[in-house]
């Protein structure tokens, strides 16, 4: 197969990055021919030493909207006639949509999201239907995108790839229990620190929240634990390239207050290492979240309700085996195999 992947925008740290890396490199390492299409420099650049050396890098020299279009429009009126695009940004998709209508390459557009569908304010949702197939990632996204009018069977549900990992098994401290968050700092907006702050004030003050990411909105943050009197119980550990390594104590549980997310990876990353997690209610959250078998689930907003079930996470216990083995759809080989069929079936029709 000759695949283009296009980037929508990254900051080269996230959960899109890793999914990018596992499959160009699977798919890179089984012979087919891979490029890798940014839409922006991404400000980390680390990810992209990890990905086969055979895969072409592309990006944009100039992030001004006009040098933008012309980009993607070279991008696509160079590559050849055989090349099919797997694209991450709706706006795009339309661009080449109508390129190739110009052009006639027979080309097929697969839409491939890591976010959900709705609430969003930075494209039209109409754009994905100039795409031929989609890839989803959640049974909620694929459910926002039959919405739209797509025909259910043009739109693949192939979720997110998981490794498999021993479990951690790090010491416990009985008078601290261990909260931990990994992700962007982001006070008010997607990943919705604030109820998680809010919520870490009404808890047992045994409950310690390890916080592992960067992001524009640390200082109001720690201003705000200042203001809740928590200041004592979030330990800023920054971002950290492998956070897994970095943990100096067993965390009882994962926590996410997102208001939107697609598929966490951040989930898989802990349930295959035993961890169970803490959810917010958004759409896709139970593709994952097995209630008491691999964690909970909290009306997003409530903020007590929240604080309720982080004190009964700290004092449930899992069998860590189960959180493992609950996730098993995701594991690479099931994934990988399902991936390559749904590609090769949709690029021969």
């Amino acid at each position: 197969m000759n695949l283009t992947f296009v980037t929508n925008k990254i900051s080269g740290r996230g959960g899109t990055e890793t999914v990018l890396v596992k499959v160009l490199n699977n798919l890179a390492e089984n012979g087919d021919s891979v490029r890798l299409v940014l839409s922006n420099l991404t400000p980390n650049k680390e990810w992209l030493h990890n990905l086969n050396p055979s895969i072409k890098i592309i990006y944009p020299r100039n992030s001004s909207r006009f040098n933008r279009l012309l980009y993607f429009s070279r991008i696509f009126l160079t590559s050849p006639q055989n090349t099919n695009y797997v694209i991450l940004s709706p706006n795009i998709i339309k661009l080449f949509a109508k390129l190739r209508k110009l052009t006639h390459k027979k080309c097929k557009l697969i839409s491939w999201f890591h976010f959900s569908i709705a609430n969003q304010h930075d494209y039209d949702p109409k754009n994905i239907k100039f795409a031929d197939y989609h890839l989803a990632i959640s049974s909620q996204i694929k459910e926002q995108i039959v919405d739209l009018g797509i025909e259910e069977q043009n739109v693949f549900l192939i979720y997110n790839p998981a490794e498999h990992h021993k479990l951690l098994n790090l010491k416990v401290n009985d008078e601290k229990k261990h909260l931990l968050y990994v992700g962007r700092i982001q006070k008010d907006g997607q990943k919705n620190l604030q109820e998680l702050l809010h919520s870490l004030s009404l808890v047992d003050s045994s409950i310690i929240l390890d916080i592992y990411g960067g992001g524009k909105d640390a200082e109001e943050c720690k201003s705000l634990c200042n203001e809740l009197g928590i200041s004592n119980r979030v330990e800023w550990h920054g971002w950290a390239e492998n956070v897994w390594d970095s943990l100096d104590n067993q965390p009882f549980s994962l926590i996410l207050t997102s208001k939107f997310e697609g598929l966490p990876m951040v989930f898989l990353e802990a349930m295959s290492r035993g961890i169970p997690c803490i959810s917010a209610d958004f759409d896709g959250y139970d593709d994952v979240i097995k209630e008491y078998l691999n964690g909970t689930v909290y009306h997003l907003g409530n903020v007590k309700e929240c604080a309720e079930k982080i004190n009964k996470m700290a004092q449930t216990k899992f069998d860590p085996l189960k959180v493992q083995k609950s996730i098993s759809k995701y594991y690479e080989e099931q994934y990988f195999n399902n991936l390559r069929n749904v590609l090769k079936k949709v690029i021969n029709y």
